[in-house]
């Protein structure tokens, strides 16, 4: 490798003001370079993060100043990026930080495990000078990464409102290009003839393309759509029972594909809109489950992409305004949570009245191992852009939601993946995450949203907790953030956006108190019912402005 494609650079502070500003200039250098011009914003991000929670660290431990700044050396070569932070202040024993559990930290040490979980490699020598060393390798495949640089090409052609040929067209180059395979297709749902039928498809003679339809069930494509189940098989006779046995070559309307061979569904809620095959890697090499996992991921979000692209085009048919906002009501109902997962002693509940102006307010809850792991969102605007911003943060959250770390940690990855796209499109979303861990633990993270209230059901009082950082879209230097809620029996917790205390509401006698003593005098009802009846009430007000706002609600509450 020649040396060109290295790039190293050294920048050293006096403190730590304005170094957010150096460090992004750094970063757009380091892309500007040919080698790394393909770097994705989501690493970038990450490297970001890591950088500043490593200065951060350095200033509390080393105390920098002119006479002792704190020295940064950034080294990218074609397979990783080196950090290197030296300062010269005590150090701190590095083994001792990682082993603690972020849930037992106090404000100190959240930085370090941020960083071991950011990068592939974290050492520390302590000395004159004190030296942090973090490596990122860049050959490693990155779920993360892939699926929102996939969703983010996706939402960009949409906007340009690109055919959904093209569409289809450019999101299986991506997927052949991450997947290095020789032969792929990807099969669309036909209503009218009930059968699947090549959209598009690379390494495949267009005259057999022409020919294949296949029927749910039949073959490997048939069986994954039936399943809503992605399939990997690297040897025939390893295929289950029930699971169809591909040819060892070719392509025939019988059995599909070739060994070896993945395969997923493309799937929005209960229907699956088609199915995606890969199969002859160019290396030569199996398929791993790890590649399904991730295969799974993109298509999902390529699923939710078209869906959108869909309703666009509805929107174009009909040309009118009120049609548009009714495409963009129609993604926001499309894309909420029907129903909740039931964990520990929790009960959650949530409702969304959207206006006819259209929106982006937005809530979910997903379990995460015996957690519950959710989001209540507001993006501004109304309009089918706001629409559009709403989903794509829906498909980032249920993208990372998964990975280890805090609210606070999860918060900040949303803000990394959707800063560049806000900034474009003069947007930005508020927001909460949550984590609830039975008994009674919540942990929240905010970001420009409004107070949550917390009703603790012993004292027979209400308690606001107020986000901590800025929206989404705007700059924010501070490290992740979190709360703390201890929940007792039959306390209760309420998300909402903005809409819900519309000031305008006022005149007509409903504000924050009339709320609250709604919810309290419905307290002995199921959380469902509760926050049902409570709209009720409210939906009047609400309907008596001239442009009333969306109104989304989210409750958890502790049984007793």
């Amino acid at each position: 490798m020649k040396a060109a494609a290295n790039f190293k650079k050294k920048i050293s502070f006096s403190s730590l003001r304005g170094a957010e500003r150096q460090v992004v200039r750094l970063f757009r250098q380091l892309a500007r370079a040919a080698a790394f011009s393909n770097l994705s914003k989501a690493l970038l991000g990450d490297l970001k993060l890591g950088i500043m929670e490593g200065l951060s660290n350095a200033f509390k431990h080393g105390g920098g100043s002119s006479r002792n700044p704190v020295h940064l050396h950034l080294s990218a070569l074609p397979r990783q990026i080196e950090v290197q932070i030296e300062d010269a202040g005590l150090g701190f024993s590095l083994p001792r930080m990682l082993q603690r559990r972020p849930d037992h930290f106090d404000s100190h040490g959240r930085g370090l495990w941020i960083l071991k979980n950011l990068f592939d490699s974290v050492s520390y020598r302590r000395g004159r000078p004190n030296r942090l060393v973090l490596v990122r390798h860049l050959a490693r495949a990155k779920k993360l990464d892939d699926a929102i640089e996939l969703f983010n090409l996706l939402q960009e052609e949409i906007r340009r409102l690109r055919s959904k040929a093209h569409l289809y067209d450019r999101f299986l180059d991506f997927i052949v290009d991450r997947f290095n395979v020789r032969r792929a297709s990807f099969l669309v749902y036909d209503s009218e003839s009930k059968q699947l039928k090549v959209a598009t498809s690379r390494g495949i003679a267009p005259r057999l393309v022409k020919k294949i339809a296949i029927r749910p069930g039949e073959g490997v494509a048939g069986y994954v759509f039936n399943t809503s189940r992605p399939l990997l098989v690297n040897n025939v006779e390893a295929v289950g029972k029930g699971a169809p046995k591909p040819r060892r070559q070719g392509y025939q309307t019988t059995s599909f594909v070739s060994v070896p061979v993945i395969a997923s569904p493309l799937q929005l809620g209960e229907e699956t809109l088609g199915v995606l095959n890969l199969t002859d890697k160019r290396d030569g090499s199996r398929f791993t489950h790890e590649e399904m996992k991730i295969l799974s991921v993109m298509a999902a979000q390529a699923a939710s992409a078209f869906r959108i692209r869909d309703l666009i085009e509805a929107v174009k048919r009909h040309e009118a305004l009120s049609r548009e906002l009714e495409i963009a009501n129609e993604i926001q109902r499309r894309l909420l949570p029907a129903q909740f997962p039931e964990v520990g002693d929790l009960e959650v509940a949530g409702h969304c009245q959207l206006s006819m102006r259209g929106g982006g307010d937005y809530y979910d809850a997903l379990q995460v191992g015996r957690s519950l792991r959710g989001v209540v969102a507001d993006v501004s605007g109304h309009d089918i852009g706001s629409a559009i911003t709403m989903s794509a943060f829906r498909s980032v959250f249920r993208s990372v939601v998964f990975d280890p770390g805090s609210p606070g940690m999860l918060l900040q990855v949303l803000r990394w993946a959707m800063h560049e796209d806000l900034l474009k499109l003069h947007q930005f979303i508020s927001c909460w995450v949550f984590e609830y861990h039975s008994p009674g633990r919540l942990k929240v993270s905010g970001a420009g949203h409004p107070p949550l209230l917390h009703y603790r059901a012993a004292k027979k009082q209400w308690k606001t907790v107020d986000s901590a950082q800025l929206p989404l879209g705007l700059e924010d230097e501070s490290s992740p953030q979190n709360k703390i809620l201890q929940l007792e029996k039959n306390d209760l917790v309420v998300f909402y956006t903005d809409g819900l205390f519309d000031p305008r509401m006022r005149a007509t006698g409903f504000d924050k108190q009339s709320f609250c003593e709604l919810v309290e005098s419905r307290l002995k009802l199921p959380a469902a019912q509760l926050v049902q009846e409570v709209f009720h009430e409210v939906s009047p007000h609400h309907s008596a402005l001239a442009t009333p706002d969306d109104v989304a609600i989210l409750v958890l509450r502790r049984r007793a």
